[in-house]
């Protein structure tokens, strides 16, 4: 057989490309009190990052529709503090709390790119001056039409529709949600040791940030697509539009009446389909117990130990928006389902 070996052009040479460049101050304090049973940590950081380096849409002249750019400059500051100490210490008992708390501001403070609609709706979030890292934005609900149950908007044109080009880079009437990365994030952990027995529960959580909801509403359904379950909830008659959000299921005549228009496309992207992402998560949590070393020797053992763990087994708050999907995990185009609880025991024999 004859082989060809071919080059494809990826992209065109860009001369005026160049390095990110970074100016970044920071500066801690660690203190040890009470002969080290109280430990206090504090981290401070300021940056101011410039010809940040990113994808971006050009006029297409020069054979190129997108190009890479140093495109961007943002400001960025943050904190990181702990504490940690032993609350209880006796022959038979011991506690050892820590605590740890992460405080990220970021702020863009030039950008050359200019998005459309779609580009600030997306779930992943947009680089807009002024705004956060990754700000989500949503276009305006405006209620279900009364007599259909087909969602409204507040349009590019300042006027309630039921459509929005979403091309369009008129973006001034859109609703700025937040970032979509969270701003604040911390942990709790515990060690309660009681004789050869030791507990430690670890929780996680995370304020400050917006997550754009599954794009679950389609233009068309039929019996052959999963429904979602806010649908039990959804415009029956005239009057439900002042009890729920959920729109209709559009059927037949009603999807002629609105060809040409993606009411259900764009209810994805509304402000009805954004939750907080703050969550409160049980982490892990383990129990064991090591065996005495004269009850392991008299087993012919050197050292024995038993340990019950649990990864992720409690979600304690979240956004009931979510309904069930996770909000510290995302996937493209929206948040990724739960992730898996895991159990397992440990024996440890040592001969």
């Amino acid at each position: 057989d004859e082989k060809e070996s071919a080059t494809e052009l990826a992209s065109l040479e860009n001369l005026e490309l160049t390095w990110e460049k970074l100016y970044s101050g920071n500066a801690g304090l660690d203190l040890g009190l009470f002969s080290n049973r109280l430990n206090l940590s504090v981290d401070g950081y300021y940056r101011q990052s410039f010809d940040l380096i990113d994808r971006i849409k050009t006029s297409g002249i020069g054979g190129q529709t997108y190009k890479i750019a140093n495109y961007a400059d943002m400001e960025s500051m943050g904190t990181d503090f702990s504490i940690e100490g032993v609350a209880v210490r006796t022959n038979d008992w011991s506690w050892r709390p820590r605590i740890t708390v992460g405080y990220a501001y970021t702020r863009i403070t030039n950008v050359d790119n200019i998005p459309n609609i779609f580009d600030l709706v997306r779930s992943e979030g947009a680089n807009v001056k002024g705004s956060p890292v990754r700000s989500l934005f949503s276009i305006r609900y405006h209620g279900l039409d009364p007599k259909s149950g087909i969602p409204q908007y507040i349009n590019e044109e300042g006027e309630v529709s039921t459509d929005v080009y979403l091309q369009d880079e008129r973006t001034g009437f859109l609703q700025y949600e937040g970032p979509v990365d969270p701003p604040l994030t911390g942990g709790l952990n515990n060690t309660v040791s009681f004789k050869n027995w030791t507990l430690n529960v670890f929780l996680t959580g995370q304020a400050g940030n917006k997550i754009r909801l599954n794009p679950m509403f389609q233009g068309t359904l039929s019996d052959m697509s999963a429904m979602p379950t806010e649908f039990y909830d959804r415009w029956l008659m005239g009057g439900d539009e002042n009890i729920s959000p959920v729109p209709a299921i559009i059927d037949n005549w009603l999807e002629q009446q609105n060809a040409g228009t993606y009411p259900y496309n764009i209810y994805n992207y509304s402000t009805e389909r954004v939750a907080k992402g703050d969550f409160v998560r049980l982490k892990s949590v383990s129990l064991g117990y090591q065996l005495k070393p004269e009850t392991a020797r008299s087993l012919g053992l050197t050292t024995a130990s038993l340990q019950l763990s649990a990864i992720n087994p409690w979600l304690i708050y979240a956004d009931k928006k979510l309904k069930g999907q996770d909000p510290e995990f995302f996937n493209t185009g929206g948040v990724a389902m739960p992730i898996q609880k895991q159990f397992t025991v440990t024996v440890k024999l040592t001969l």
